[in-house]
């Protein structure tokens, strides 16, 4: 899977009031603003000393040097755009499936069709990277399509209940990316955390299918819309 719907970081003001680029710095001098709030927070700040301090990229290990650290973030994003040169030289050197995520506009799916896709995911990161960006849902019809049938799309953005995955798969999904549902479940409680995460969401699905008289996912077709002129439901940043 190829992200393209994070060129640069976005601006997430939170993260300079909270002085995240000091914190993570190997300055202890620019720390020094920062201290009472953290001092502040005693049984935290042992937590997290305990825990190993601030956590490596362990997905992402750097030839020579090992897991990623967190502050390089920014900068690999930078490095890391892709064109669709790129792309043409990845389908060249890959016999396998190829999936691009991050695909808002009709152009750039037929695009991606062409270069030789197996799938596109609609997406806009969560709606946290540029806050003026068309929601996920809003651009899925679009995309669904352009690409008539030639490759599966997805969705991702914004899938927080069962209602939201049927309300995805109506507009022409065939499935959907639950991100930020299983990451809160893996932070509850492990793997445990992320299994129940998941159940939720398909008892809401059924519960749903109930609700709606659809006899199966299968069954979901735009015709059990309502389609207003305001997004169904929009990715908050956070």
């Amino acid at each position: 899977m190829i992200t393209i719907d994070t060129a640069v970081s976005g601006m997430r003001e939170r993260d300079p009031r909270n002085g995240m680029k000091q914190l993570l710095g190997g300055s202890p001098f620019a720390k020094i603003p920062f201290l009472p709030g953290i001092l502040a927070h005693p049984k935290w700040l042992a937590s997290f000393l305990l825990d190993g301090g601030v956590p490596k990229l362990e997905n992402i290990v750097i030839p020579g040097k090992g897991p990623m650290q967190l502050i390089d973030v920014g900068a690999a994003l930078a490095r890391a755009t892709v064109t669709w040169n790129d792309l043409r030289w990845i389908r060249a050197v890959w016999s396998g499936p190829i999936v691009v995520k991050g695909v808002l506009i009709a152009d750039d799916a037929k695009r991606a069709v062409d270069e030789g896709v197996a799938a596109v995911v609609v997406s806009n990161h969560g709606g946290r990277q540029l806050d003026c960006v068309s929601p996920s849902a809003q651009a899925l019809p679009e995309i669904v399509a352009a690409v008539n049938g030639r490759v599966e799309v997805l969705m991702d953005g914004g899938i927080r209940r069962g209602s939201d995955i049927v309300k995805a798969v109506c507009l022409g999904a065939r499935a959907v990316l639950v991100g930020h549902a299983y990451a809160y479940g893996l932070a509850a409680a492990g793997e445990a955390g992320v299994a129940r995460a998941l159940e939720i969401l398909r008892d809401d699905v059924e519960r749903t299918l109930r609700l709606l008289g659809c006899p199966a996912v299968a069954e979901l077709n735009s015709s059990y819309l309502e389609v207003l002129s305001k997004p169904l439901w929009n990715a908050r940043p956070l």
